[in-house]
């Protein structure tokens, strides 16, 4: 169970990275001997922190490598993607890695935890981790019960069969209650943005579906290209970033638009968490049972998440209602000229026949 929370915690932390709004974008670092105030968010690029430079902030790096050097200090925690950080001076926080290598030179001191995700970690003696190295593996989340199996190798006992079932099925409830809380903290991050794509969701179903299909096809062949490009390949990185998260908050969406159903169905309001958590948990639960009774699974993971990520383009990461609302021009109206208080019939005009 602690593994299952430390994964859960890196997602959450992986949200509240992307929905700080005090981070500052920086490409390089401040001058020797400075010291630099605030967040870092590097996006496909190398950073490295000379001696005697320190960093006041968090640095979060996306696609590229990091190295802090000997006598430079980070006064908050490093977070890196799909990279390598080489550490030789001293880190003030946590360091959290996904997809990433951690190499602690023996010069590194970390004031507090390293957590890995993927990746792996190598501390040379002398380096000095005041808190604990947590290496996490998506095969760690699977319970393993084979050693209750006193069967011979090779053989298929129905012990064997059982507890591999279980197994599956307990890997899979877990994946659901991890998307489940994810969901209810994007929903308190981002509820207005939420609702606005979850109602573009209700109301252009079939429009959203259309564009989040269209994208899916064409987004593959995009990504080839700019990796051909090889200079390319920072923006290439910095899409599939973007077209994942936007996946992952459409499928959120969804399940929100099912808790908003359900929460009409019982006369009831829910707030935006609730639904969300609530209507990803049963999307969860209904895409994992199709798939798993009816070989269905694929088909509705697919249409749900199409129409997630349609309603995300829709309304620009649910910046802007769609359709928009047309703007009210007030048009003043013409006041009427008062009738004259004399008419001709008062007047009667004579004629004289010859």
């Amino acid at each position: 169970m602690k593994k299952i929370a430390l994964f859960t915690f890196l997602i959450v932390a992986f949200i509240l990275t992307l929905a700080t709004p005090a981070v500052v974008v920086a490409q390089n670092p401040p001058p020797s001997g400075e010291q630099f105030n605030g967040d870092q968010l590097i996006f496909g690029e190398n950073y490295i922190l000379r001696a005697s430079q320190t960093l006041n902030g968090s640095l979060v790096v996306f696609g590229g490598n990091a190295e802090i050097e000997n006598g430079a200090t980070v006064n908050g925690e490093i977070v890196i993607f799909g990279g390598i950080l080489q550490v030789k001076g001293r880190i003030n926080g946590d360091i959290s890695a996904i997809g990433s290598n951690v190499n602690l030179d023996d010069t590194s001191y970390v004031h507090g935890n390293v957590q890995i995700i993927g990746g792996s970690v190598s501390q040379a003696e002398g380096s000095t981790v005041t808190g604990s190295i947590n290496r996490l593996n998506p095969q760690t989340l699977m319970f393993n019960f084979d050693r209750f199996d006193f069967s011979p190798p090779g053989v298929d006992s129905p012990l064997r069969l059982l507890t591999s079932w279980m197994r599956d099925v307990l890997a899979n409830i877990l994946r659901i209650l991890a998307m489940a809380v994810l969901a209810v903290v994007v929903a308190l991050l981002l509820p207005r943005p939420l609702r606005v794509i979850g109602n573009t969701i209700s109301d252009q179903t079939l429009l959203s579906g259309g564009i989040g299909l269209l994208t899916m096809v064409v987004a593959p062949f995009v990504l080839i290209v700019l990796i051909i490009t090889i200079l390319l390949i920072p923006v290439a990185l910095i899409a599939m970033l973007v077209l994942a998260i936007a996946v992952l908050i459409g499928w959120i969406a969804v399940g929100f638009q099912i808790g908003e159903r359900i929460a009409s169905m019982l006369k009831t309001q829910w707030v935006e968490a609730v639904s969300a958590g609530i209507g990803t948990l049963i999307l969860g639960l209904i895409v994992w049972l199709l798939g798993y009774l009816f070989c269905l699974g694929g088909l509705m993971s697919l249409l749900a998440a199409s129409v997630g990520l349609g309603s995300i383009i829709l309304t620009q990461f649910g910046s802007k209602p769609y359709p928009a609302a047309p703007a009210v021009v007030y048009v003043p109206t013409p006041t009427p000229p008062a009738a004259s208080s004399t008419s001709s019939e008062e007047f009667p005009t004579t004629r004289e026949e010859n």
